[in-house]
């Protein structure tokens, strides 16, 4: 097992902020002198030094901490607040940006550097993970570094540190539902297989069956987050319900539920259900609330899984499966109105008879270790190769070919051949396991879906051929290899390069293999022409869309925070 020699080197917070300002700027380069160092200029005569002990192609470099500020012919030693006030005074000057935006976005890259901090402090079991393989719960609670490309990836406004402890995943807490009865007049919602009324009492007598008493056929049982609970109560619209009666607070109860490395999503392991919840908290680029059209999007999806097609994907590909997001629910205010910040969707727990199943989510796995040490995928990968008995190498190709099959190959294929667009980010795949080695992937978070021109026949048979999620050609250049590959794939190969076990050219090389056997099998090409053969992708860069405070999930135009990425896969070609 490797560990840190010095801890004190190690700074994953300022890492996240560097390798986000690195990918989306070019006026840095590597010194002449000390090729393991990194300059970015700050002016004719100042430049921030920073050494380099990983250099990855993807940009996912590993650095050495303390940067040094260079002025004329002398040098010290900066601390990261230092480093990106430095920074932030350059773009400021640069961009002839307002001060007042500048200085708020400095105040959260600082929060955020000492939030990741304190959860590392606080986890002091944390490279206990890496000796076995590691259950859902387990690694869904281990992410404590955060969007490895974000200025500010543990931000999270407006949350205090007793809330953040009680309510983020980073310090592995546990905390039961809070409930209201609501008058069923005042709720709004669907369910698949089940009436809404039946959903709601299914989920409260799993989790709460001490409230069944406050159940009638006109008040029904409504789960909520508790930070949210606090924060709808203080909303005069939900006063209103309350003073009227038509919304009675019962309350904490029920079963412990723990934070997944969304916050906002929730497991407990004996629930059929995972829940999903409409949280006013500002998580990096946006404030995560639902919309009604995000929710429709998960029934829309569950009701083509009863469809003949998804059947024949299925028998194509029986080790993928889709967390089916098959029902919601939301409060009215008086006048009828669905207030979408109490909005849930309900997700299907497809590991509720197996909580100790190795099913991981590919962003804990990747990350890099807070304490310096191996990640979690490279810890998985040397017992795999000690279990083999094979070399590293050996194990990290037998690693990445299974992952290709496993998650890439029927994510290509499903937008190939059926036009069903997954965006599947790190956060979002989860990777089945079989002592150690990939052997299926689970899909979560069905907001992020959509669907391609071809599909239309299918949307037809569920009568959604309008549906409102239909990319144009462009939406799917744009985000797809973005999530799949960008924000994904590339942090298995980058993980596996920082350990040493290959090169990440050598491991992308076996991915653009995996891809254009894929290609050959599948009817619509687009999409795998694009990603094998353009000389750049668009990439979403979340240093500057954080710095012009850009709310992702309500921008107008949300290509604005894309820009030109060099094809890592062209250099592989051959």
């Amino acid at each position: 097992m490797n560990l840190p020699t010095k801890t004190q080197a190690q700074d994953v917070a300022a890492q996240c902020f560097l390798n986000s300002l690195i990918r989306e700027t070019k006026d840095w380069r590597l010194s002449d002198i000390h090729p393991t160092e990194l300059i970015i200029p700050l002016g004719e005569q100042r430049a921030l030094h920073c050494k380099v002990a990983y250099f990855s192609p993807t940009q996912h470099h590993r650095f050495v901490f303390p940067a040094r500020l260079v002025n004329g012919g002398g040098s010290q030693a900066v601390d990261f607040a230092t480093l990106a006030q430095l920074i932030v005074d350059k773009l400021q000057h640069q961009q002839m940006l307002p001060a007042t935006g500048c200085e708020a976005f400095y105040q959260r890259v600082m929060e955020s550097h000492v939030h990741t901090h304190q959860a590392i402090d606080a986890r002091h079991g944390w490279p206990a993970l890496r000796e076995k393989p590691l259950n859902f719960g387990e690694a869904e609670q281990a992410l404590l570094v955060g969007h490895a490309f974000h200025p500010a990836p543990k931000s999270h406004e407006p949350f205090n540190q007793r809330e953040a402890e009680r309510y983020l995943p980073d310090f592995a807490p546990h905390f039961p539902l809070r409930w209201f009865a609501v008058d069923k007049a005042q709720l709004a919602g669907d369910s698949l297989y089940l009436s809404m009324q039946q959903r709601l009492t299914r989920f409260a007598a799993e989790n709460a069956p001490q409230l069944l008493s406050e159940l009638t056929n006109q008040q029904w049982l409504f789960p909520l987050h508790p930070w949210q609970a606090d924060y709808l109560l203080e909303q005069a619209w939900c006063q209103q319900l309350v003073e009227q009666g038509l919304v009675k607070d019962l309350g904490e109860a029920g079963t412990p539920w723990l934070p997944t490395t969304s916050s906002r999503s929730l497991y407990c392991a004996t629930s059929r259900d995972m829940i999903k919840f409409s949280l006013s908290v500002r998580l990096t680029n946006s404030v995560r609330t639902l919309s009604v059209k995000e929710v429709k999007r998960g029934m829309r999806l569950a009701r083509l899984a009863q469809t003949g097609r998804w059947q024949e994907l299925q028998t194509r590909f029986p080790t993928f499966r889709v967390m089916q997001e098959d029902g919601w629910a939301g409060l009215r205010d008086l006048q009828g109105n669905v207030m979408e910040e109490s909005l849930f969707a309900l997700r299907e727990n497809l590991i509720v008879g197996q909580p100790q199943s190795q099913t991981n989510v590919l962003v804990s796995l990747t990350q890099s270790a807070p304490d310096g040490g191996d990640s979690l995928l490279a810890a998985a990968v040397k017992r795999l190769s000690r279990r083999l008995n094979i070399s590293e190498k050996q194990a990290a190709h037998a690693w990445v070919d299974a992952y290709c099959q496993q998650i890439l190959k029927p994510l290509f294929t499903a937008e190939a051949d059926y036009g069903l667009v997954l965006l599947a980010h790190q956060q979002n795949i989860l990777v089945e396991m079989q002592q150690d080695l990939p052997v299926g992937l689970i899909y979560r978070d069905c907001q992020g879906s959509a669907f391609m021109p071809h599909a239309a026949g299918w949307l037809d048979v569920i009568g959604e051929a309008q549906a409102e999620n239909v990319f144009t050609r462009e939406q799917l250049l744009r985000y797809f290899p973005y999530y799949l590959l960008v924000n994904s794939t590339f942090a298995v190969t980058a993980a596996l390069g920082a350990a040493g076990m290959d090169t990440e050219v050598s491991l992308m090389a076996r991915v653009r293999d995996a891809l254009d056997a894929v290609r050959r099998e599948v009817t619509h090409k687009t999409c795998l022409d694009y990603v094998l053969e353009s000389p750049h992708w668009n990439v979403k860069g979340n240093f500057f869309c954080y710095l012009h405070d850009h709310n992702e999930n309500t921008i107008v135009d949300p290509s604005v925070i894309y820009f030109d990425f060099s094809n890592p896969l062209l250099a592989q070609e051959g």
